[in-house]
């Protein structure tokens, strides 16, 4: 019977909770049955009575794959996982540590999905607010501040300025947000044509500049110093790790960076010092490999700055949340503010005019 599944998006980032949430689930289970001695083909078959049915059609696609031959990682590129997860899974080949990349890359999605559920959850009840604040904007345009000028009957040049200010606001409230929303969508998809044509390098390091956001440079120094870590651990030298990360056929943008690092060594630059010029890696990846290369615990030295990184990122995308919800609460009561003042003092100004 032939498998059909509807292939999750290739972005990590328009991946919905539930998709994360199944992914991670999965890699953990199978990564800690790996563990306890079950083979990987073992581990699918039993994963697969025990699941529901949209994670069943999902490891029937990783274990069609495995069975024809192909490597898990392959096989979980066509199951719809990130290239992030599969590169991951696709170094265990050298440092042998299968299972145990299995279960921190599972359980790095579950983290994911938890971050997804919380925003969702934040932004539920500011998004509804939202809507009920624009419809009342339409109906202040269109309906209330219309009849609140035939009867009041009064001039704009006999309001005071801050009224007319405040009803001018709430008047074109509806066309500055419309207007304001047609120019950042038309500045998205200009930027995203434009990223569409850099090189999957060259895009992260212009979104890396331009963002000014630490959430990139903390994410991949994250991910390259564990990876790297894991390798130089499993007796790779740091000239076997450029060459497996050129060899990766399943992330284009591991590929580009292992064929950079490779041009400049071969210029006579050292490891760290070919990584100068990669704006999504923080300044402290270069200090550790030199420092690495220097003790002998390079390895050990990464993984542990790998944690740093990846407690870091967890708080500063904490912080973020945290933030998201009273920035949106503040500007909806500065609306609705804004409203009920648009009401009221045109018919203030009218009475001290009687």
């Amino acid at each position: 019977m032939a498998i059909s599944l509807k292939k999750p998006t290739t972005a990590t980032l328009f991946r919905t909770h539930k998709e994360t949430l199944r992914q991670g689930r999965f890699l953990k289970r199978c990564g800690q049955l790996l563990l306890d001695g079950f083979s990987l083909q073992e581990a699918l078959v039993f994963l697969e009575t025990i699941v529901d049915s949209d994670s069943r059609q999902m490891i029937e696609v990783v274990h069609k794959e495995v069975s024809r031959g192909e490597l898990f990682s392959a096989a979980l590129k066509e199951a719809g996982f990130s290239d992030v997860v599969c590169a991951q899974l696709y170094f265990s080949l050298f440092h042998g540590q299968l299972a145990q990349t299995a279960v921190k890359a599972g359980s790095q999605l579950l983290k994911q999905a938890e971050k997804k559920r919380k925003m969702q959850a934040l932004l539920q009840y500011p998004v509804v607010l939202l809507f009920f604040v624009m419809i009342m904007l339409l109906a202040m345009r269109f309906v209330l501040l219309p009849h609140i000028h035939e009867l009041t009957a009064l001039q704009p040049e006999q309001l005071d300025i801050g009224t007319r200010l405040v009803v001018a606001g709430v008047y074109h409230a509806p066309v500055i947000l419309a207007g304001g929303s047609l120019v950042f969508l038309l500045i998205l998809l200009l930027l995203i044509n434009k990223g569409r044509k850099l090189t999957p390098m060259n895009r992260l390091q212009w979104l890396t500049r331009w963002t000014r956001s630490s959430l990139f440079t903390l994410y991949w120094s994250q991910f390259f110093s564990n990876e790297w870590g894991f390798l130089l651990k499993g007796n790779s030298s740091l000239l076997e790790v450029v060459t497996i990360m050129k060899k990766n056929t399943l992330s284009p943008l591991i590929t580009e960076v292992g064929e950079y690092i490779e041009m400049e060594m071969k210029q006579g630059k050292s490891f760290h010092d070919s990584l100068q010029e990669l704006a999504f890696l923080k300044k402290e990846v270069i200090l550790v490999v030199r420092q690495g290369e220097k003790s002998g615990h390079l390895g050990q030295e990464l993984e542990m700055y790998a944690r740093e990184c990846e407690e870091e990122f967890d708080k500063q995308i904490e912080q973020v949340m945290n933030w998201v919800q009273p920035v949106i609460f503040i500007f909806v009561a500065l609306v609705i503010v804004a409203i009920y003042a648009a009401l009221l003092l045109p018919t203030f100004n009218a009475l001290q005019t009687f």
